[in-house]
């Protein structure tokens, strides 16, 4: 059993459907493992129009879901919440793709 094969079993068991959007563009499907970022930084931070929501979540998403590492704007749907991509990176092993480490930034619901 190789790696990406482990993975994609620990994703159907414990994932989440997530939908990858570019554009308002639904470009891809998969399973996802989502996880709370939990540091010591302040989950609500100061804006120009009051305190701003600022939940990060670790995504850890099957390889086969076609995110962009480089700056394109990039948004997730995993139920009713809705994330920016801040950061892709492939986790490989060797040649093989194993998933994709993701870090997502919750989007204010009348957010733009």
């Amino acid at each position: 059993m190789s790696f990406a094969s482990s993975f994609e079993a620990i994703a159907a068991r414990y994932g989440q459907e997530v939908i990858l959007c570019r554009n308002e563009t639904e470009i891809g499907r998969g399973r996802a493992i989502l996880r709370p970022v939990l540091n010591r930084q302040c989950q609500w931070l100061p804006s120009q129009i009051g305190n701003q929501r600022w939940d990060q979540v670790l995504c850890l998403a099957q390889s086969a879901i076609p995110f962009l590492t480089g700056p394109e704007e990039q948004t997730v749907k995993a139920g009713k919440e809705q994330y920016n991509v801040i950061n892709v990176r492939p986790v490989e092993a060797g040649q093989e793709r194993i998933y994709w480490r993701v870090v997502l930034q919750r989007r204010e619901e009348d957010a733009l």
